[in-house]
């Protein structure tokens, strides 16, 4: 690494290097978390599912040179009921109107601890602002003591978990 980092909006030419990033960073999530490789999608997501959500949703991507290193993409959404799966998580979500949707987000390990995560966080809630959203979710394994500590700190609280997906998976939410 040069360590001149680049920070901007993906483009879908971007998505290669995204990819490669998002499956290295999400071997250290499923150790971590006590997830078997195979049943994140993240790990098996085609450079073409990359392309799409870079056209389809708001992806940050920080970049050492042509090496991606860190990314974030926020889905925005008027219906924050469709992140719901209990009765618990229907009434939360009943009182917001737009929400901020966080997902594939990633830091290469060497990076980490150094500021790069919770500005790309940070970044991310500046669009929810942006975009007039009352709400950030993000689903993380409750397994996984690092990401939720790091949650946790950045104001997000577990609403609640399920297991569809084989591992004890949360729905974390922040009011904005």
């Amino acid at each position: 690494m040069n360590g001149d980092l680049i920070t901007r909006t993906a483009e879908p030419r971007d998505a290669a290097a995204i990819q490669r990033l998002l499956r290295v960073a999400m071997l250290t999530y499923c150790a971590e978390s006590e997830i078997k490789t195979g049943m994140l999608e993240a790990m098996t997501e085609s450079i073409e599912s990359v392309e799409d959500r870079i056209r389809t949703r708001h992806c940050t991507a920080v970049f050492d040179g042509q090496t991606a290193v860190g990314t974030i993409t926020t889905g925005i959404t008027e219906m924050p009921q469709k992140y719901s799966f209990s009765e618990k998580t229907e009434k939360f979500l009943a009182g917001f109107k737009k929400a901020a949707y966080v997902s594939r987000f990633a830091v290469i390990q060497e990076l980490r601890r150094g500021g790069l995560g919770v500005s790309l966080i940070s970044g991310s809630e500046d669009y929810a602002r942006e975009n007039g959203c009352d709400v950030m979710l993000l689903h993380c394994s409750t397994v996984n003591r690092k990401m939720t500590a790091f949650y946790n700190a950045r104001g997000f609280e577990l609403i609640d978990s399920e297991n569809s997906r084989g591992y004890p998976r949360g729905l974390f939410a922040k009011k904005i």
